[in-house]
């Protein structure tokens, strides 16, 4: 299984959008929090952790896929973590 991190921007959005959009990650077992250095602290706004056996592809079009039901046309970005350091993150 591999630990994917996943930023989503909603274009000309508002902050009900993120509202929506946080639900229905959440809801497709996307979590706003890292355990990272044994502490869970969460994540930057419209950020979001998945564990899968799914392809890093595979996670880009899920996360794709539940954000155009929000906005048409989100920006996403997919990043496959090895590694994984923070600063100023707020504990869960």
């Amino acid at each position: 299984m591999a630990k994917f991190i996943v930023r989503i921007e909603l274009r000309n959005s508002k902050d009900a959008d993120y509202d929506e959009l946080h639900k229905k990650m959440t809801s497709n077992k996307f979590v706003r929090f890292s355990e990272i250095d044994c502490k869970l602290l969460w994540l930057p706004n419209a950020e979001y952790e998945i564990t899968s056996t799914k392809s890093i592809n595979d996670i880009a079009s899920l996360a794709k896929s539940v954000a155009e039901k929000i906005s048409p046309a989100p920006k996403v970005l997919v990043t496959e973590v090895s590694n994984l350091f923070q600063l100023g993150l707020d504990k869960y």
